[in-house]
């Protein structure tokens, strides 16, 4: 009998540290305490001691590996030889005691036999290592490349790599480098040449720059009349600031209040400010010009001095000369030509009365002032016409000069409103400005969402150290990605979209170290003596594997996003692909070194009594109280945790699993409609440049958005340069020779070594070219001056003249022969000069030769920001142009064209691509998984409900107006990677189940990964709700797009995959690629128990033929046990979860116990680590009175030998009965059933029974094997059989054997939760229970 232990050095689980009363016998050497290997000899399975009951504290941790020193086994072994693990060692006292030690001495080294032994044995070596690499990585990144520049956020938002896009980029380098002193020019000569305008606008600026010249030139029309017209400085222009008014009440501004109340505001918050002085235009007198508002046209129209001398008198005179006038203005009549009392008018100004063209005042307030709603033809009978929207100029440039009076007077929306007006509307030219400035200012919100995202962490791990060490293990992983980005790859243009990366990879983390942390929990309630070795191996058996094909899949879903043809899309998906694949690998280490550091340093220890004067003082007693009350939520949130995640969960999604099927399909059906069919993403109007950067309530936003077009002014007249045109080169390819993936890198030019203009077919063809271009639907009138087509006729009417001295005077015979077309086309350039108001096409390089021919013309296409309309254009003029150039020779079949076609590629690229990327990414994630798996299945429905999620979303963001902008590309093209995570823990959970059946392994994947899984989605749901608030746009749709995504994706994979694989989930081997000599968990006990037999042969007597009556029961169970309650259907009282019984088909000789399961296993044989299946829910078999057994069975690890063991002593009444070891947080750790939670206590083993412990040990003890053998003695239970054979594989403790043989080896008790046998209750109250044991050598999986 083991020697009972004082009650002052009785180990109990959470116990103070105690001294040693004995000392250290023998000279003192350095020692290490370990806990020993349990697959050794000496390992601590061996021993059992007596131990005081002590209640269970919830949190506490297991002892780390060095620090789980002999707390205790030095009361409980006084032999006067010192055993074989104590001798020579020095006692540490400990921090934590236990009731299992052991003594190893150290050794200068000892070679780590797997990856989990390194990670306990090493952990900060690990961290140091990992913490090495990161900061290598980091400097070789900041100092091999340069720093990011931000100072253009939305460059890279157009499409680059594509066929439009490179015909652009060509094209824009042709512009570029045409001009005087430049690689191209319009002459021949090596002068100095002046270009024409039109040549050198790019496409883009085409329209812009004539509604420039013709629209300056209609608002600074010079007046004659200087009485009304002195009051201003000119006349309105566009590129002055402008501010948009509108009533507060939503009333009409036409009333003396409101007019009051905008010249208030203008000279309050815009004249006041000290800058203004400096920025305004000035007058003769050199004042500041008034601005161009409605209050002062009124003034000048009643001849007042201020607007704010202005009567309700003068507003209602001055309404009825505009209403009289108006109809003129809106029939084109009363236009800048007919103003003023000049004489040369045109004669349609004799219909305009005197009264509206006296002065400009009348025409200005139509035109600029006034909306276009106002006195129209529709409004111009109402009695009292509403005016809604009325602008104001400010007598000051736009530019980033006005930035300081927008941040001072005009950015609180308190400063720009009162009870009768407000500026809603602004346009002051800082737009891009005020990005750059917000993007700095709003960064507060990304910060605030990641500090939601790890104090959730905090708050569910309740450690700071393990959530300070997952933030660096995130920065971490950014820098490393930084520099394979940079360094790796040569990647030189850093995107500011790339920033994104730290809150997503942030969300992809916090699923990680949840899944991580529920499973480290677990593994220390499920093998509570067991080492830290060994619970880093049963928990990285399951997450190594989880993390594995979740980065894998998530990163290639980021990496599908390459495909793009936007360059920001492309880095982003490069970089946050990469960055996940580096997280993955960095987790792999960084996470359980943390966790063996936390549990083996900063675990917590004994919590001291408050007493002495301190704790009988107020603020102490508070503090406790608090501290109690705060552990009473914890406990109720901890039960309910249990009650949700443990029981209801599963029960409804198992029972209700065809609604869900039905309601998500629905969902992802409709999702698809409305983003696919109607009213599907609609394509944007507007380059990034100028499109919405901001908030929809910002005023900039509002003034491009809906004050803009109410106007008249704004609208670009058909006849002003708003027809697409089209431009034909030749001579130079379309190849773009810039860096894809950087927007700041310029396009070469590649000449065209076959381009012969000068062949006589070539000349023919040119001129019948330019007579077929005007016989198309689509050839449009071209203005005057604009660059020629048919630059062969003009050279035909060059050389027709009557006079000249020239060689090519006076050749009309046409085709001209070569070298004499070259030379009069030279001629005739020279002679136009520099001053020459067309483009003739021609391009001369710096020898003087025909480079490039670009031939222009206008067609009666309007530009328009409907794709609809450009893409009839594009595909009309391709098509002509290809027939063309078809029958053109050989050295101008390499034309091609361009136009104002920068909008309609992004809307081409955006219509398109989308789609396509999505697509890769979902069949990028099918391809991991199954690589991951080797599960056909599985990986379908995992893909289906990714794809459910992505579909689901597309239509949540169709209903809250979403365009599809470039920004929302970007993050729908992560939604695949961002919506990975969820359904992996589930598919991973379900795929390790060792249970065959589908509907057990879907309780237990819901049981092992929900809990997270929610947890997880509520941080990162209230990260994304603390980025709503951000002014820029950006940060706002994604706090949307991450709170939509892992919503969506939360319920798909908790209730639309879990359904899917209550239906059609994969039982046992169905759909499974299986690999040579592959085992899976469920493969034993399958096949017909007579094949069996027949094919072992013959049993011979005394060997293990015999079963154990719950055997069938164990491995041929109902579906029923799935979903039954907690009291057993056989005996209605409450059963035992007697997962720690083991049962053998056949010959029940046992196998070796299988190793921790290396990385290299977890890699590539996954299939092949589960070795034994749970046993299930049962209840006692035994029925008839009989004796109660006095005698123990046990049998070795070759079922051959038998040892008696007495009976187990019986326990004081007195002795308190503690309660059951329960893990932390509501895991429960059982999933054998769906109601594993309910286990009464009268069915476990009481912890106050030290003494009725029975632990098994590894293998056989070396001094028990010298000992003789006794022949097994029959068990007389119940009367049923004879012998009770139980597959024990380990020698148990044998209480009757000296103290000097039980020394000799370190023994370790495993059982229940707390160590202890499992019992087996009988249906009948006065028969006895069976008290079972199960070695628990194998890390086959968990019982979550």
């Amino acid at each position: 009998m083991a020697p009972e232990a004082s009650p002052e050095r009785s180990c109990s689980l959470h116990s103070c540290p105690l001294e040693d009363p004995s000392g250290s016998s023998g000279p003192a050497q350095t020692s290490t305490l370990q806990a020993l290997d349990p697959s050794g000899p000496l390992g601590p399975g061996h021993f059992a001691y007596p131990r005081a009951p002590q209640e269970y504290q919830e949190g506490s941790s297991l002892l780390g590996t060095g620090d789980q020193a002999a707390l205790c086994s030095h009361g409980s072994n006084r032999s006067p030889s010192p055993a074989s693990s104590q001798r020579d060692g020095v006692w540490k006292p400990p921090s934590v005691q236990r009731h299992v030690v052991s003594v190893r001495q150290e050794r200068a080294f000892r070679m780590p036999k797997s990856y989990s032994q390194l990670i306990a044995e090493w952990p900060g070596a690990v961290l140091l290592v990992c913490l090495a690499v990161i900061l290598l990585c980091t400097l070789a990144g900041l100092l091999g490349s340069q720093l990011p520049d931000f100072s253009n956020p939305l460059l890279g938002f157009e499409p680059r790599d594509t066929d439009i896009g490179r015909k652009l980029e060509v094209w824009k380098a042709l512009q570029a480098l045409t001009g005087p002193k430049k690689l191209l020019s319009l002459s021949p000569d090596l002068e100095p040449n002046s270009s024409n305008s039109y040549g050198t606008l790019s496409p883009a600026a085409w329209g812009r720059a004539q509604e420039s010249l013709v629209r300056a030139r209609r608002m600074v029309e010079p007046m004659e009349d200087k009485g009304q017209d002195s009051f201003f400085c000119g006349a309105p222009e566009k590129n002055y600031a402008k501010l948009v008014f509108v009533s507060t009440s939503g009333g009409s501004l036409w009333n003396l209040h409101a007019i009051h109340s905008m010249c208030r505001m203008e000279q309050e918050q815009i004249r006041s400010h000290p800058r203004f002085g400096a920025l305004c235009q000035r007058t003769a007198t050199n004042e500041c010009c008034p601005s161009w508002s409605l209050g002062n046209y009124l003034a000048v129209l009643s001849n007042r001095s201020s607007c704010l001398d202005t009567t309700p008198g003068d507003a209602a005179r001055v309404l009825a000369l505009l209403r009289s006038c108006a109809p003129y203005y809106h029939r084109g009549v009363l236009e800048p030509s007919c103003l003023g009392p000049g004489q040369d008018k045109p004669p349609h100004c004799a219909q305009v009365p005197t009264k509206c063209s006296r002065s400009s005042a009348v025409y200005q307030l139509l035109h600029f002032m006034l909306d276009r709603d106002f006195l129209s033809p529709q409004t111009a009978d109402y009695q009292v016409p509403s005016l809604k929207f009325s602008l104001l100029f400010l007598p000051t440039l736009k530019g980033a000069s006005m930035m300081d009076i927008y941040l001072d007077g005009l950015a609180e929306p308190r400063l720009v409103s009162d009870n009768y007006t407000s500026i809603s509307g602004m346009d002051l030219g800082i737009k891009q400005e005020l990005l750059k400035h917000y993007l700095a200012l709003d960064t507060m919100y990304p910060l605030l969402a990641l500090a939601a995202i790890f104090f959730s962490i905090t708050l569910y791990l309740r450690s700071l150290f393990i959530t300070v060490m997952v933030l660096v293990g995130v920065l971490g992983s950014l820098l490393v990605a930084f520099f394979l980005y940079h360094v790796a790859f040569r990647v030189a243009y850093f995107p500011f979209v790339n920033l994104a990366a730290v809150v997503l990879l942030s969300s992809v983390c916090v699923n990680h170290t949840l899944i991580f942390f529920d499973l480290w929990r677990l593994s220390k309630s499920q093998v509570p003596s067991g080492g830290l070795a060994q619970r880093v191996a049963r928990t990285m058996h399951h997450f190594g594997y989880l993390v594995l094909v979740s980065g894998l899949t998530t990163g290639a879903a980021f990496y599908g996003s390459y495909l793009s043809r936007l360059p920001t899309v492309r880095c982003f998906a490069l970089f946050m692909g990469t960055a996940v694949l580096v997280h993955m690998a960095i987790t792999l280490a960084w996470l359980p070194a943390s966790a063996v550091l936390q549990e083996r340093y900063l675990a917590r220890g004994c919590v001291p009594r408050a007493q002495g004067p301190r704790g009988g003082s107020d603020p102490w007693r508070l503090l406790l109280a608090v501290h109690r009350r705060l552990r009473g939520f914890r406990r109720a949130a901890a039960i309910l945790s249990r009650l949700l995640f443990q029981r209801l969960l599963p029960c409804g999604v198992i029972k209700f699993r065809y609604i869900w099927i039905c309601w998500f399909a629905a969902l992802a059906a409709g999702g698809a409609y409305i983003g696919g069919v109607s009213p599907r993403l609609q394509l944007p109007i507007l380059l990034p440049a100028g499109g919405q950067v901001f908030r929809p309530s910002h005023p900039f936003e509002r003034f491009d958005a809906e004050y803009r077009q109410q106007f008249l002014f704004e609208q670009l007249p058909a006849d002003e340069g708003g027809h697409l045109p089209v431009v034909l080169v030749w001579g130079v390819l379309p190849v773009d020779t810039s860096d894809p993936l950087d927007p700041r890198s310029n396009s070469s030019l590649v000449s065209d070594p076959d381009f012969m203009p000068s062949s006589p077919e070539a000349q023919q063809w040119l001129l019948s070219l330019c007579h077929g271009a005007r016989n198309q639907s689509f050839f449009g009138s071209q203005p005057h001056g604009w660059p020629t087509l048919c630059f062969v006729e003009a050279l035909q009417q060059w050389m027709e003249r009557p006079a000249c001295a020239d060689l090519c005077c006076g050749q009309s015979d046409f085709p001209w022969a070569p070298e004499l077309f070259l030379h009069c086309l030279k001629m005739m350039a020279l002679e136009q000069g520099p001053d020459s108001s067309r483009d003739l096409g021609l391009r001369f390089n710096a020898h003087g030769n025909l480079a490039a021919l670009v031939l222009q013309f206008q067609t009666n296409f309007p530009y328009s920001p409907d794709y609809g309309q450009v893409h009839h254009f594009y595909t009309e003029v391709s098509r002509w142009l290809a027939a063309e150039l078809g029958r053109a020779p050989p050295g101008l079949r390499r034309g091609w064209f361009t136009s104002r076609l920068e909008l309609y590629s992004l809307q081409h690229s955006l219509s398109t691509e989308p789609a396509v990327v999505l697509g890769l990414a979902l069949a990028l994630a099918f391809a991991t998984l199954l690589l991951g798996t080797w599960n056909v299945p599985l990986s379908l429905f995992s893909v289906a409900a990714v794809a459910g999620t992505v579909l689901l979303t597309v239509g949540l963001l169709v209903l809250l107006e979403w365009q599809l902008n470039t920004a929302e590309a970007l993050f729908l093209s992560a939604s695949v990677g961002l919506s990975v995570d969820f359904t992996v823990n589930y598919c991973i959970s379900y795929h390790l189940c060792p249970h065959p059946d589908r509907l057990s392994r879907v309780a237990f994947s819901l049981r092992q990964t929900s809990r997270a899984t929610a947890m997880g989605t509520a941080a990162l749901f209230a990260s994304g709700v603390l980025m709503l608030p951000a002014t820029v746009l950006l940060y706002r749709k994604l706090g949307i797009i991450l709170m939509m995504v892992k919503f969506v994706s939360c319920g798909f994979a908790s209730f639309f995959f879990q359904s899917l694989c209550c239906f059609f989930g994969p039982e046992k081997n169905c759909g499974q690629i299986l690999w040579p000599c592959a085992h899976l968990p469920w493969d034993a006990g399958t096949e017909d128990p007579d094949e069996e037999k027949a094919r072992s042969g013959p049993v011979a007597p005394g060997t293990c033929s015999e079963h154990y009556e719950l055997q069938p029961l164990a491995r041929h169970r109902s579906p029923s046990f799935d979903t039954s309650t907690a009291t057993s259907k056989l005996s209605h009282r409450p059963s035992v979860l007697s997962e720690d019984l083991q049962l053998h088909d056949g010959n029940c000789c046992a196998r070796p116990p299988i190793a921790p399961a290396s990385p290299r296993d977890l890699l590539l044989d996954h299939q092949a680590v589960f070795s034994q299946c749970p046993a299930l829910q049962t209840s006692s078999p035994y029925k008839q009175a009989c004796p109660s057994p006095k005698t123990w069975v046990s049998q070795n690890s070759q079922g051959q030998d038998a040892k008696p063991l007495q009976a187990l002593p019986e326990v004081p009444a007195h002795s308190p009965k503690p309660k059951a070891e329960e893990l932390p947080d509501g895991l429960s750790s059982s999933a054998s059933t769906l109601e594993g939670l309910s286990v009464s206590d009268d069915t476990c083993l009481s912890t106050s029974e030290p003494s009725a412990r029975v632990p098994d040990s590894m293998g056989a003890s070396p001094d028990l094997e010298d000992i003789g053998k006794p022949a097994p003695e029959l068990g007389q239970l119940n009367g049923k059989r004879d012998t009770l054979w139980l597959a024990l594989k380990e020698t148990v403790y044998d209480p009757t054997l000296p103290n000097s043989h039980q020394s000799t080896s370190s023994w370790k008790g495993r059982g229940g939760p707390d160590g202890s046998p499992v019992v087996l209750p009988n249906s009948q109250p006065d028969l006895p229970d069976v008290w079972l044991r199960r070695p628990s050598t194998h890390t086959s999986g968990y019982s979550s």
